[in-house]
């Protein structure tokens, strides 16, 4: 006889956690997200939500994608440079940034 056949409920089950599921975590919307690389990693960005002053955004500007922050009258790219007035015609916002990815895998770095 198995211990499990023996009709009573295990006590911990009602505290079984689900597994951590990172695609759940990091893109809620799955159809509407992209991948943007960074110089020290890659950012997921969220086509599906609408960014409101003080987020931050992935952009496009000259065919080449940029992070910066939002603001009611233009973007602080990554470098501090404010782009406002005239140069936002040349910007195409993409969506919001849900999540920063550092890259920590150094290849000239001994391993310990």
């Amino acid at each position: 006889m198995v211990a499990s056949d023996m009709g009573f409920p295990s006590p911990a089950q009602d505290f079984v956690e689900s597994r951590l599921d990172l695609n759940k975590l990091f893109a809620p919307h799955p159809d509407n997200m992209i991948r943007i690389e960074t110089p020290t990693g890659f950012a997921l960005v969220d086509r599906s939500l609408t960014p409101a002053p003080g987020d931050t955004v992935a952009f496009q500007h000259e065919d080449y994608p940029q992070l910066g922050k939002l603001f009611r009258s233009g973007i602080i790219t990554q470098d501090g440079e404010t782009i406002d007035g005239e140069g936002l015609e040349g910007i195409i916002v993409l969506g919001k940034v849900t999540a920063e990815i550092l890259a920590v895998y150094e290849p000239h770095r001994p391993t310990i």
